[in-house]
């Protein structure tokens, strides 16, 4: 009923693979952990979180809570050493139960559906970037670019992270794509979809996956999972795309969310409204730095320094 591959690479810039990845095949579960840190610590809080996600799981926790005792888990950790004070990891976390698929984040790990020949992301990143997008002030190009792209508002063992969660009826032949930003940083959502359209074995795809980015550039440890549902397709309730039917809980708050273009602009514009809870600040303290990163940037386009 369901296949996966999975595939890492350090890259072509680092000297240690700082990203995790695990899986239940039991429990239909997979994760992808990106840690951060330096100095091997951002290693030690991937594997961390990932061992006590598994563990977790195994125990009856929900996603939620396994993501949850795994930033407890790391922050034990950082206090127990203070070479690792600091240290954190970015996760997705996902099982597959009754023919729906759950997803749960925290960073820019990132969580995507192929479907008929298209690609959707499922999660949203917890990024500076991502708030900038929310308010209008950059295009996702712009993003791709931009020297702070990897500027995560939320990681495993910093502060006090909520976890999102995206649930999403599955149909025969879905194939779910869990990766870090190594990969995407690398990779156009285009370029993604039209490798996954190419065929052959999971493996050799996601092989290909992993080893284009890390030729296109491997600026960042890039890992990867791919997981084919074969299972029969969910029931749906009305005649709708199931594709279109995805409910999306931020901040432990449900909202419905429509992943086609026009919802996912709707969604943006809701997503500059609704509490973005911030790692390390209050939320009028986030105010202040987004003004001040926009200050910033109309700074750059005038010619100012």
């Amino acid at each position: 009923m369901i296949r996966s591959a999975t595939a890492t690479d350090t890259g072509r810039v680092h000297q240690l693979n700082e990203d995790s990845l695990g899986q239940d095949l039991e429990r239909m579960v997979w994760l992808v952990a990106d840690g951060v840190g330096g100095h091997a610590a951002g290693e030690v809080a991937s594997r961390v979180a990932r061992d006590t996600m598994l563990a977790g799981i195994v125990a009856g926790q929900s996603l939620q809570d396994a993501t949850l005792s795994a930033h407890a888990a790391v922050l034990r950790e950082a206090s127990a050493d203070q070479a690792q004070k600091g240290m954190g990891t970015t996760s997705v976390l996902m099982q597959i139960r009754d023919a729906s698929c759950e997803m749960v984040w925290v960073g820019d790990s990132r969580g995507y559906l192929w479907r008929k020949g298209m690609l959707r992301q499922l999660t949203r990143d917890h990024s500076f970037m991502q708030m900038l997008i929310d308010r209008q002030h950059l295009t996702e190009e712009q993003a791709r670019t931009h020297p702070k792209r990897n500027v995560v508002t939320q990681v495993l063992g910093y502060s006090d992270p909520a976890p999102d969660t995206v649930t999403c009826p599955l149909e025969t032949g879905d194939v779910l794509l869990l990766c870090s930003d190594g990969l995407y940083d690398e990779l156009a959502d285009a370029e993604m979809a039209t490798m996954l359209a190419q065929g052959g074995t999971l493996q050799d795809t996601v092989d290909r996956l992993v080893d284009t980015a890390c030729d296109k550039g491997g600026r960042d440890n890039i890992s990867a999972i791919l997981v084919c549902y074969e299972g029969p397709s969910a029931a749906v309730a009305d005649d709708k795309p199931s594709f279109d039917k995805t409910t999306v809980v931020r901040g432990r708050t449900p909202v419905l969310s429509a992943l086609s273009e026009a919802a996912s602009r709707q969604q943006a514009e809701a997503g500059a409204q609704t509490h973005r809870r911030l790692i390390w600040i209050a939320a009028t303290a986030a105010v202040i730095i987004i003004a001040a990163v926009v200050a910033w940037m109309t700074g750059l386009a005038g010619g100012t320094t």
